[in-house]
C-alpha cells in the first residue's frame, strides 16, 4: 500500500508546472518542507516517512546563464558524504550541459530508506516547481553506499531517465518483470578504476545488466588511478551516454 501511494505522488507531481517567480543561479541552499512542495493534503500522506512540517535541505547549482527559454536537465546527486554539494571541478561539465544540480543535504543522522528516496525526490520537485526543465533529461548519480538508494529512488520516479554508480554499485534482487522493464529502459554508467576497492562488484553488476538484456549500459575504468572525486572527463563523458551519445 505504502509503495502505491508513493507512485501515485510521484505520478501526480512529475512535471510540476514553472509558475513565474525569480529564479536564483549559481550555487544556494535550498530548504522545503514536504507541505511546501506537495500541499498539506498530500504531504499528510507522507507522514510516516517524514512530517510534512520537517525543513529539509538540498544544496543547488544553477548555471549562471540558466534561459527558461532552453529548459535545462537535472543532474541529482546523492552525496555520500550528505553535504550534497557540486565538486568544483565538475562544475564547468554541469554548465556545459545545460544540468542544474540538486543534491540532498542530510543533518540527520540515520535515514530511513524510503525518507532518503523521497529527500531526492522532492529536491526533483522544487526544482520542477521553479524552472523549466527538460523532462527528457533528469539524471541521478551516486557513489559509494548511496547507490543502491540512486536505483530504489530510479524505480520510483520514472522521469529518472539514467543513472550513474561511481566507485560502488546496486543491483536488483527479487525483481519483478515490471521493474525489470524499467531499468531496460534506463540508461545505466558504471565508474571505477584500478584502486577502487569495489572495482570487482562494478564490474560484475554491469556485466550482469548486459546480461539482463539492458541495452544502454556504459562502463568508465580509469586505468591510472580514480581520485575519490572522479575527474570531471567521467562525468562528461557519462552524461553524454545519458544523453544518448
Amino acid at each position: 500500500m505504502k509503495r502505491t501511494i508513493i507512485v501515485m505522488l510521484l505520478t501526480v507531481f512529475a512535471g510540476a508546472p514553472v509558475p513565474a517567480q525569480e529564479t536564483m543561479t549559481g550555487m544556494f541552499r535550498m530548504s522545503h518542507t514536504v507541505g511546501d512542495i506537495l500541499g498539506e493534503q498530500m504531504a499528510q500522506s507522507l507522514s510516516d516517512i517524514v512530517p510534512s512540517d520537517q525543513e529539509l535541505q538540498w544544496q543547488a547549482y544553477v548555471p549562471m546563464d540558466y534561459d527558461p527559454a532552453r529548459p535545462a536537465g537535472v543532474f541529482i546527486y546523492l552525496d555520500p558524504n550528505r553535504y550534497g554539494g557540486i565538486p568544483d571541478a565538475w562544475t564547468r561539465v554541469i554548465d556545459q550541459h545545460n544540468l542544474i544540480w540538486v543534491g540532498p543535504r542530510v543533518n540527520e543522522r540515520r535515514q530511513s530508506d524510503e525518507k532518503q528516496i523521497w529527500h531526492a525526490v522532492l529536491g526533483l520537485r522544487a526544482i520542477e516547481a521553479q524552472y523549466a526543465v527538460d523532462l527528457g533529461r533528469i539524471y541521478i548519480a551516486s557513489a559509494r553506499d548511496t547507490t543502491p538508494t540512486a536505483l530504489r529512488t530510479a524505480l520510483v520516479a520514472n522521469e529518472i531517465s539514467g543513472i550513474i554508480y561511481m566507485r560502488g554499485s546496486a543491483m536488483w534482487v527479487q525483481i519483478g518483470d515490471d521493474q525489470l522493464g524499467q531499468i531496460q529502459r534506463k540508461r545505466h554508467v558504471f565508474i571505477t578504476g584500478t584502486n577502487d576497492k569495489a572495482k570487482a562488484q562494478v564490474q560484475q553488476h554491469y556485466e550482469a545488466h548486459k546480461a539482463a538484456g539492458v541495452e544502454h549500459v556504459k562502463l568508465i575504468f580509469d586505468t591510472k588511478r580514480i581520485e575519490e572525486v572522479p575527474k570531471a572527463q567521467h562525468i562528461d563523458t557519462a552524461i553524454r551516454f545519458l544523453d544518448g551519445g
